[in-house]
């Protein structure tokens, strides 16, 4: 079995394509699509120690979320350790990098020279993807509303043709009497 590395995503996938696909819900469930159980952090950063494939997927807008999940892991062991790293690093993380250990690491060359380049181009083209699927869906409520708009009117022309009697024509349409005119039931030819 060959396993390559997604140089984008850094996730490696074997030649059978086994990626353990995790939802991540609005209520920040975890579930293991593959297991079809919910899972933690913790279950996750297992999976990663024993060196299964997982990608973190954000269920409503289907975006991948793995490197934001890691992230939390990490800070979570963070929180939980008994030594911390060294004041001066983190000063200078939050000084040189915005508080950005992203940042910090990828001035400190352990990215390869194209990654934030590559990173910064998928991140656009998502968005561009999440756009585009935004304007498809808005383009089909305004068709299917204006279908809805037609189909009315459709129906209410057909309703009053209806009312017209057979053998007339829409001119020869009998005008009746307004019950909202005073003179309603008096005589038109102007005698009383």
């Amino acid at each position: 079995m060959i396993n390559q590395v997604d140089s984008m995503t850094g996730v490696k996938t074997s030649s059978s394509g086994k990626v353990k696909i995790i939802k991540r819900y609005q209520n920040r469930k975890l579930y293991d699509t593959q297991q079809s159980c919910y899972v933690t952090l913790d279950d996750i950063a297992k999976m990663i120690r024993i060196n299964e494939e997982v990608m973190v997927i954000d269920n409503k807008s289907k975006n991948d979320i793995t490197a934001a999940t890691l992230t939390q892991i990490i800070f979570e062991a963070e929180k939980k350790a008994s030594q911390y790293a060294p004041l001066f690093t983190l000063r200078e993380i939050i000084q040189n990098a915005n508080g950005s250990i992203s940042s910090y690491l990828a001035k400190l060359g352990a990215f390869p020279q194209d990654y934030m380049t590559k990173q910064a181009a998928a991140q656009a083209a998502q968005l561009e993807k999440a756009s585009n699927e935004d304007l498809k869906h808005n383009l089909e409520q305004r068709v299917a509303s204006a279908a809805a708009r037609v189909a009315d009117s459709t129906a209410k022309v057909a309703a009053e043709k209806a009312t017209i009697l057979p053998g007339m024509s829409d001119d020869d349409t009998p005008n009746l009497p307004n019950p909202n005119n005073n003179n309603f039931g008096a005589s038109t030819t102007g005698t009383n």
